[in-house]
């Protein structure tokens, strides 16, 4: 997980806990007494509305200071599961203890003793503390699965080989929670022998190999480990690549050549770095992005499900193999995804690729033939109509693809790529539809293809994706430029 990521998730669990306490406060009110806790609330606020709402504001923040003091939302990957108990236990009875005060104070005027407040808060603090011990377990083991399966990484390329670069190597391998993977160093030597000697990844090149990595592996963030003054040239055309490409440059090293004088952990939150370069979406937005993506395919695949079995049919009666036309497409971050299309094709249409090449209609390193003598008959409907599109709601539910987004290219048109900064494409998730979709489809140009890609891009909103949706659906209609 990211840090603009994590700390967002960070904070939906601070959220999330303090609506749990209130929450478990209720339930152990109304089971320890016998009254529903929002009746209770609600006879309070009767008779001292501004007060009850004051403390209860007051408590919620004192139990939001009582956890972070004991490290609920720090990283837990060195400390034993004791430690952790042990943190908890404090936690627990300090918010009990907090919690009767409160008590004490909204309901002074109310019957129940002090005796009966007392053992409210103490049912409080043991079921609460059973609660957080159980979620921070679950927590545990759920971190473990993903890590293991390398979810959400992102990777990232150190330039230089000195003892920064060395000292941050070793932080990302001593926190894999932080979701970075270190695909290797570049430097025109290897300058300290532990960066050389550590297992934290190979010296791929010098720097002026940086564009050519770029060009050919799955970098999400160059994090530059060399001194910004005496490097100012070279991190300059370091920068530009990057920008070309919509990868973010951050740098862990100092102004002026100067040694470390002591460990320093880098990327927790972005202390320790100075981001040179950052075009990434905002996080939030990104969120929403990915929320929406899900359900809405979830709810169209339900809905689609009897056009879905119909044309299955329909390929399974007019041609001979498979229903689905399956594809390796260049996704976000450059990586390798199958992409999933119904079957428009005769069998074996992309060895018969070379006897149609020379026919291509478009410019640029995409194929596009308007009568292509590989498509079926069936296949022609289900392009006109965009038909054949309905299986990649797949892979948008499975997180390759987003509902809006630049159309995922094969790897043979990714290898055709001139110019670097058609690259900046993938520095989003592609998508089914975009402005490319809404603007002509295939009957525009290559390079006007590539600028209204990087038109979405530069100018992303949730608005946006949401219009792009709207004016699919008519375009959907018109079958213009579909090929």
């Amino acid at each position: 997980m990211t840090p603009p990521n994590r700390k967002i998730f960070i904070e939906l669990v601070e959220l999330g806990d303090i609506c749990l306490l209130f929450s478990t406060l209720g339930a152990v009110y109304a089971f320890t007494s016998g009254h529903r806790f929002f009746g209770f609330l609600e006879s309070l606020e009767t008779r001292h509305p501004i007060q009850v709402f004051l403390a209860t504001l007051v408590l919620a923040v004192v139990w939001h200071g009582i956890l972070r003091s004991n490290k609920f939302y720090r990283s837990r990957r060195v400390d034993g599961l004791l430690r952790e108990v042990m943190d908890v236990s404090l936690a627990s009875f300090l918010c009990a203890l907090s919690c009767f005060l409160w008590l004490r104070l909204v309901c002074s005027h109310s019957r129940h003793s002090i005796a009966e407040l007392g053992f409210i808060s103490i049912v409080f603090g043991v079921v609460s503390f059973g609660i957080f011990v159980s979620t921070r377990l679950m927590g545990r083991a759920l971190a473990r699965v993903f890590r293991s399966r390398g979810y959400n990484l992102r990777h990232i390329l150190v330039v230089g080989t000195n003892q920064r670069a060395h000292g941050f190597a070793q932080d990302v391998a001593l926190h894999p929670e932080w979701g970075y993977h270190l695909q290797g160093f570049v430097d025109d030597q290897w300058w300290s022998e532990e960066t050389a000697s550590s297992n934290g990844g190979a010296l791929l090149g010098g720097l002026d190999s940086i564009p050519s990595l770029l060009r050919t592996m799955s970098i999400d963030e160059v994090i530059v480990a060399l001194p910004l003054a005496s490097f100012y040239q070279q991190i300059a055309e370091i920068v530009a690549s990057c920008r070309d490409h919509g990868i973010a440059v951050r740098s862990i090293g100092t102004f002026f050549d100067q040694q470390q004088p002591k460990r320093t952990a880098y990327l927790p939150g972005g202390v320790g770095t100075i981001t040179l370069h950052d075009e990434s979406w905002n996080a939030w937005g990104f969120m929403i992005k990915r929320l929406t993506d899900a359900v809405v395919s979830a709810v169209l695949l339900l809905a689609l499900a009897p056009v879905f079995l119909l044309v299955t049919a329909l390929i399974r009666l007019t041609s001979k193999g498979p229903v689905f036309f399956r594809q390796t497409r260049i996704g976000y971050g450059k990586r390798p995804f199958e992409i999933l299309k119904f079957r428009t094709m005769v069998v074996d249409a992309e060895k018969l690729m070379a006897q149609v090449e020379h026919l291509n209609e478009t410019q640029g390193p995409t194929f596009k033939l308007k009568n292509d003598p590989r498509i079926t008959p069936l296949g022609k409907f289900l392009r006109k109509s965009s038909l054949d599109e309905i299986p990649q709601l797949i892979n948008v539910l499975r997180g390759d693809m987003s509902l809006v987004g630049p159309r995922p290219l094969p790897v043979r048109d990714y290898e055709g790529f001139s110019k670097d900064w058609h690259r900046r494409r993938f520095s989003v998730k592609p998508g089914i539809t975009c402005l490319w979709q809404v603007m002509g489809r295939s009957s525009i140009s290559f390079d006007e293809w590539m600028a209204l890609d990087m038109r979405y891009i530069d100018q992303w909103s949730v608005w946006l994706d949401i219009k792009i949706l709207f004016q699919t659906i008519p375009a959907v209609f018109r079958g213009s430029g579909a090929v």
